[in-house]
């Protein structure tokens, strides 16, 4: 069986209504299928982001609930398709109240040249607003890197 894409990510908030102004001042939709005691769905062009209360998801999937760490090891990451539309992605952040970790800058990735920022959500999820030339993106900004094939 060939494996499924990732259909839905689901973070954990603490504050549902603070998350959704959030992603909605980013220009994610909230879906009206949505039931905020289990979960709220934030729409985007190519991915679901599902919002649930902090202790119900940590329950849900019988783990320990504790207090959130800074670094949990991943970050969350939005596409552009150029220095400039990182530049406005990570504005939107900022004025929709992510807090700024890293202004957008050109870096060296291993030998690749890339353009990116990083933001924490309300909830202190990090997200990166990149724009990596060397890839490629699809109308929608989904990512479409070379298969083996392709090589």
């Amino acid at each position: 069986m060939k494996a499924r894409s990732i259909s839905i990510i689901t973070l954990g908030v603490d504050d549902l209504e603070a998350s959704i102004k959030f992603y909605e001042a980013l220009g994610w939709e909230c879906s009206p299928e949505s039931d905020p005691k289990v979960c709220t769905y934030m729409l985007a062009d190519n991915i679901v982001l599902g919002l649930v209360p902090y202790e119900f998801l940590g329950n849900d999937a019988q783990l320990k609930v504790e207090k959130r760490q800074s670094y949990c090891g991943f970050t969350l990451a939005i596409n552009g398709k150029s220095e400039q539309e990182v530049n406005e992605l990570f504005e939107m952040a900022q004025n929709a109240g992510g807090q700024v970790l890293q202004f957008p800058q050109w870096k060296d990735w291993g030998g690749f040249d890339g353009y990116s920022g990083y933001f924490l959500d309300p909830n202190g999820y990090p997200w990166e607003v990149a724009f990596a030339p060397f890839l490629r993106l699809s109308e929608d900004c989904r990512l479409l890197p070379k298969t083996k094939l392709e090589m």
